[in-house]
C-alpha cells in the first residue's frame, strides 16, 4: 500500500504514543534518512530521467540537470533518423585534457563525453548548432516535506482518461510527481503535469468509475520512490532511531532487524523488475557507536 509522507509520520506517531512537537520533526528528519538508505540499495528503472540539450557551434561543455546523481548516457541525434551514442570516456581527468586541448576541436559527431561536478563534457566540441543531445541520468530524489492536501472536490475524470479538472483552485506546480488518487477508489495514480489550478494530467490513465460534474473527495499525497510493497520500510528506520534516543534497545533492536529485513526485500525487489529473482547479499546497518542524546 502507498505511504504519503503525512500517513508515514503519523504512523511513527501512532506506534510510539509520542505525538510531541519535537519528536514529530525528529520523526520526519529519520523518514527521509530511511527513504535515502532504502534507495541506496534499490536500482531501479524508475530511477532515471532523460533531459536534452542543443548542440552549439564550438562549444563543448553543457550543465547537468540539477537532479543528476550519475549520468548513464548520451545519445545525439544528427537527423530525425541517424542518431548515435556518445562514449563515455575512458581515462582521467588529465588524459581528458590532454586529448580535448591536443585533439581534433570540432566535429559533427561527438565521440566521447566526460561528466565533471556541475556539467559535461564532449570530444570533439560539436560544429553544428541544433543537434539534439539526449542525456540519461540517475534521479537525485528529494526529500519528502508536504502534508496531503485535499482542498477542493473533483469535477470531472472520464474513465481511461489522465486530465483531472477540480471545483474549485486546489493544485499547484509543486504537486508534479506526488501521488492522487479518488478517496472512493483507492488507486493511486502519479501526477504528471500541472495545467492550471483546477486541472491536472495523470501520468497513467484513471481506471475508476468516471466522474463528471461531480463533487468526489480526492487526497495528494507526497511519496517516496520505494516499491509500493515496502512503502512503510522507513517507519522502521525511523522508530529504530527513536528507541536509541530514548535508550530502549530492545525495541530499537526489534525495529532494526525489521528494517535490515525490508532493505533485503527491496535490494531483490528492484534487481529486475520482472518477475525473476536474483541471488541476495547480507544488508545489515550498523549501530551508532554513542547513544545519541535524549529527545526529552
Amino acid at each position: 500500500m502507498y505511504k504519503s509522507f503525512q500517513s508515514l509520520y503519523e504512523d511513527c506517531q501512532s506506534l510510539s504514543s509520542d505525538d510531541d512537537a519535537a519528536s514529530l520533526a525528529f520523526f520526519k528528519t529519520k523518514l527521509n534518512e530511511g527513504i535515502s538508505k532504502c534507495y541506496a540499495v534499490l536500482n531501479a528503472e524508475y530511477f532515471y530521467a532523460s533531459a536534452t540539450d542543443a548542440t552549439v557551434d564550438g562549444q563543448s561543455s553543457y550543465p547537468l540537470p540539477y537532479n543528476c546523481g550519475k549520468v548513464h548516457s548520451l545519445k545525439v541525434a544528427v537527423s530525425p533518423t541517424e542518431k548515435y551514442v556518445t562514449l563515455e570516456f575512458p581515462g582521467d581527468e588529465n588524459a581528458w585534457i590532454a586529448l580535448t586541448e591536443n585533439g581534433t576541436s570540432e566535429s559533427s559527431y561527438p565521440t566521447y563525453f566526460f561528466v565533471k561536478r556541475d556539467t559535461y563534457e564532449i570530444y570533439p566540441a560539436s560544429s553544428t548548432d541544433s543537434y539534439t543531445m539526449t542525456i540519461r541520468y540517475q534521479l537525485i530524489p528529494t526529500q519528502l516535506t508536504a502534508d496531503d492536501s485535499a482542498t477542493s472536490t473533483i469535477k470531472t475524470l472520464a474513465n481511461a482518461g489522465t486530465t483531472v479538472t477540480s471545483n474549485a483552485a486546489a493544485f499547484t506546480a509543486a504537486m508534479v510527481d506526488r501521488m492522487f488518487r479518488i478517496d472512493a477508489d483507492y488507486n493511486w495514480y502519479r501526477i504528471a503535469s500541472y495545467t492550471s489550478t483546477t486541472v491536472i494530467e495523470l501520468a497513467r490513465e484513471y481506471a475508476g468509475t468516471a466522474i463528471a460534474a461531480g463533487t468526489s473527495t480526492y487526497t495528494i499525497g507526497e511519496m517516496s520512490m520505494i516499491p509500493e510493497p515496502y512503502q512503510d520500510a522507513p517507519i522502521d528506520y525511523a522508530l529504530f532511531m527513536y528507541y536509541l534516543l530514548k535508550k530502549k534497545p530492545d525495541l530499537a533492536g526489534i525495529y532494526k532487524t525489521s528494517f535490515e529485513e525490508y532493505l533485503m526485500k527491496i535490494k531483490t525487489y528492484g534487481g529486475n523488475l520482472t518477475t525473476s529473482g536474483i541471488l541476495q547479499e547480507n544488508i545489515v546497518i550498523q549501530d551508532p557507536n554513542d547513544w545519541p542524546v535524549s529527545l526529552s
